[in-house]
């Protein structure tokens, strides 16, 4: 099987790809699903995280307050650094399970920090989506992140610029979706022919 890697910083439209890459008939795997899966309430990664942070981070409901976590780990690096030794472990476990136990020629998964934990040699080719850091931080204000917090995710995550020289293929968010689309069929005309 062929593993291709999608990856790019925060709000710069990998969702948006990898669902274009679905209706082109793509298997696709997304982690920020497969993270909110591992951390429901009363799995073992929730546990680790509300031992390593503390009850501040639990809603009524018993559900993770993901903006909490976040406001945490991106206002203190090294709260950020106990984030990642907790979830990324997990994350890239339940990833190669789900490639292993996959039947098909060709799997998209959706790795945000792929450059960042240098997972890049488990792939077979890397998709970097990039949109402008303004648009980025459009997209993070849209979806209701305060607007000093959209500053610090940003200025926490490596460059998507840093991202490209590992790149098989870029796919470029700024403009219309359209745009974004007929690079999508590029891609997969590649991947497929």
């Amino acid at each position: 099987m062929r593993r291709i890697a999608l990856t790019g910083g925060i709000a710069e439209g990998k969702t948006t790809v990898l669902r274009m890459f679905e209706a082109l008939g793509a298997t696709t795997l997304s982690s920020d699903a497969l993270v909110a899966e591992l951390m429901r309430p009363g799995t073992d990664l929730w546990n680790r995280l509300v031992t390593e942070f503390g009850q501040a981070i639990v809603q009524s409901d018993g559900s993770l307050a993901r903006e909490r976590l976040a406001q945490i780990a991106f206002g203190e690096a090294q709260a950020r650094r106990r984030l990642n030794r907790l979830v990324h472990p997990v994350v890239m476990q339940a990833i190669a399970e789900r490639i292993r136990s996959a039947e098909t020629p060709l799997m998209l998964i959706e790795v945000p920090l792929l450059i960042e934990v240098a997972f890049q040699g488990l792939f077979d080719g890397i998709v970097v989506v990039q949109a402008t850091p303004a648009l980025q931080y459009h997209r993070l204000r849209e979806r209701g992140v305060p607007a000093s917090l959209a500053r610090q995710i940003l200025r926490s995550q490596l460059p998507t610029r840093a991202k490209i020289p590992f790149a098989d293929w870029v796919i470029r968010t700024h403009r219309s979706l359209d745009h974004t689309f007929a690079q999508v069929q590029r891609v997969w005309h590649d991947l497929t022919a």
